[in-house]
């Protein structure tokens, strides 16, 4: 009964001793993943996105994420992923990297934001929505 005791005393020092309890992180010896700069055009029934993204050493991609605005209060429906470049080599530091989107037509008004992801899985904070309606054309 002694050797019990003794064991569950010392599980519950062992259990709830200091020291981290997460499984190990990467170590990151780069700068985090961060936009540069977004750059948006829109032509017709489409909108390009120049992205420039910085850090993510080793690989940098991004995610692009969409919400329909609501035509009443005119603020952003939730958020649904669009379209995610996964990191790799290719996408070196500063590269710039082009988006081209298709808008649907007629009263629909969108709005995208972006953030970097690097080849560790760390993101850069999302960007500030950028609108986007396409261009009525009449003849």
């Amino acid at each position: 009964m002694r050797k019990i005791l003794l064991l569950l005393m010392i599980a519950g020092i062992v259990l709830t001793a200091c020291g981290r309890k997460e499984p190990p992180q990467p170590v990151a010896e780069n700068a985090p993943p961060a936009i540069v700069s977004i750059e948006s055009v829109i032509s017709g029934n489409s909108l390009k996105l120049d992205i420039t993204l910085s850090g993510g050493k080793g690989g940098i991609g991004y995610q692009i994420d969409r919400a329909e605005i609501d035509p009443y209060c005119k603020c952003p429906s939730f958020w649904r992923r669009y379209y995610e470049e996964v990191p790799n080599s290719k996408n070196f530091e500063r590269a710039s990297m082009p988006q081209l989107i298709n808008l649907r037509g007629g009263d629909f008004e969108y709005a995208f934001r972006v953030r970097a992801v690097d080849i560790l899985g760390r993101f850069s904070e999302w960007s500030k929505p950028i609108r986007a309606r396409a261009e009525a054309f009449y003849e």
